[in-house]
């Protein structure tokens, strides 16, 4: 009987299988985690089965950023660029999006690519943002501060007289910095719809440069990334000699390579290699406070300036809290351990 029950029961879940895979639709939302279940790390050695472009000029991004490109007039050409952009950040091992996410109304033109080799977390990733497609002006239900500043945005309803209306749009813009800590400014455009961020099922340790051009990237992130206690699993950290060879590569100069970990042991091994690799240098606290007022560091069209400034704190908080690993660390009352580093030029 108990049998029966289950099989009876395991029969009516199949026939609700886009529902129970969190499909994003107009009609079912937001997907959910627990319809994602997937191990907490993927071995980068074995054999996956990816796609991927001969070369970065033959990628279609049309299938990511749809308002940026159209699709390839002939087999063999990449997507045909409308607006000029390139992706600039990529979040590699990106797990659940939380950075991406985040970071992607801050700089709205700005294109942002997470990077996960895990099948069902990259499946919740893409539903996720196609979830936020669909609903322009909604915010990530993944992070609590952007809820509860979407709740405050709620309350106010302007007025039909332009003072009126004027006033309930600055008391409706301060509510909102005030829950998100940030200014006014930096906050996304009316009807935001993140067409600017995706995520691709990619091995990054195997094919980074087949998808990026050779300095193409102002921004490459590696937050919580496996640490491969045993030692003879290190071969499988994603910071190694030859791999920062290819971050190199495709970063452009004066870009930025952040990490964070709450492994010491493996915040050591991370800062000793990149520091050992002659194109990046660490950036001290203080530059770390004034990265973008500089010029020809951060991102492409905003930078050296005041607001890149303010921008460039926001993506650093972003970094310490807006993942899912990050937000663990601070409920389990845990350290972290981070550094950025600067991309120098090529030498003659």
């Amino acid at each position: 009987m108990g049998r029966k029950k289950n099989q009876k029961a395991k029969g009516e879940a199949t026939d609700r299988l886009p529902l129970f895979e969190g499909a994003a639709t107009s009609e079912v939302g937001m997907p959910r985690k627990r319809h994602y279940r997937q191990r907490a790390h993927a071995n980068p050695l074995s054999i996956h089965h990816l796609e991927y472009p001969p070369s970065p000029a033959q990628m279609d991004w049309s299938t990511h950023f749809p308002a940026f490109f159209e699709p390839p007039t002939a087999e063999g050409q990449g997507s045909k660029n409308l607006k000029g952009k390139k992706v600039e950040f990529a979040d590699v091992g990106c797990g659940f999006g939380g950075l991406s996410i985040s970071l992607a109304p801050l700089f709205p033109e700005t294109l942002m690519l997470g990077l996960e080799i895990r099948v069902q977390v990259t499946q919740y990733v893409s539903d996720k943002i196609r979830a936020l497609r669909l609903n322009p002006g909604s915010v990530d239900p993944d992070n609590a501060e952007d809820v509860a500043a979407a709740a405050a945005e709620g309350t106010a309803h302007p007025e039909d007289e332009p003072a009126a209306k004027r006033q309930k749009v600055e008391a409706k813009d301060a509510k909102k910095s005030k829950v998100r800590g940030i200014k006014p400014e930096l906050m996304p455009p009316e009807g935001y719809a993140y067409d600017n961020v995706s995520v691709l099922r990619a091995n990054a340790m195997k094919f980074l440069p087949n998808f990026f051009e050779k300095g193409q990237l102002s921004k490459i992130f590696f937050l919580f990334p496996d640490p491969h206690f045993k030692a003879r699993k290190h071969k499988a950290r994603i910071i190694s000699p030859t791999l920062l060879a290819e971050y190199a590569y495709v970063l452009r100069p004066g870009g930025l390579l952040y990490t964070i970990t709450d492994v010491p042991d493996l915040h050591i091994w991370m800062t000793s290699h990149i520091g050992a690799f002659p194109l990046f240098q660490r950036l001290t606290d203080e530059e770390i406070d004034n990265i973008g007022l500089t010029s020809g560091e951060g991102v492409v069209g905003y930078e050296g300036s005041d607001l890149q400034r303010e921008r460039e704190r926001a993506v650093m908080e972003a970094v310490k809290k807006r993942t899912e690993e990050g937000r663990k660390v601070e409920r389990n009352q845990g350290g972290k351990e981070w550094s950025v580093w600067r991309r120098l030029p090529d030498p003659e």
